[in-house]
């Protein structure tokens, strides 16, 4: 069965987008000392592109017009979960930047998807990002 995302649902995911950019640059201000300067840099540069892929799904109120299956729709809601308590399960700056980069890849999966149809992709990267999320839960 087809279905599509629905504007709640991208608007939680545009959130999610927001809470996991907020995350990291609190993070990255609460380990400054501990961090260099190019992890610093890092960290912010994923910040900020979160940030703006979250404004970018919130200003359009894009409905995904894809074609979601049941199992597509349930992924997708579950990497909204994992990316709001992401800011709990991180540990380290390693799993900082590698959370926010597997997030990026998500958001530009999500791009993808709405100008190409290629679902898979998306959900790959959604799956992926969870793991990383979850790596030690």
């Amino acid at each position: 069965m087809s279905i599509q995302f629905s504007s709640e649902d991208m608007f939680n995911l545009s959130k999610s987008f927001h809470d996991l950019s907020t995350a990291l640059g609190d993070f990255r201000y609460s380990n400054w000392n501990e961090l260099n300067q190019e992890q610093r840099a890092d960290l912010e540069a994923k910040q900020w592109t979160l940030f703006n892929m979250s404004s970018d799904l919130n200003a359009t109120s894009v409905v995904l017009k894809v074609e979601l299956f049941d199992e597509d729709i349930k992924t997708l809601k579950s990497c909204v979960v994992d990316m709001q308590a992401a800011a709990q399960k991180i540990e380290d700056i390693k799993h900082a930047i590698a959370i926010a980069a597997k997030a990026v890849a998500f958001g530009g999966a999500i791009y993808l998807a709405v100008s190409t149809g290629d679902v898979a992709a998306m959900i790959a990267a959604a799956t992926s990002l969870m793991q990383e999320i979850n790596v030690n839960v």
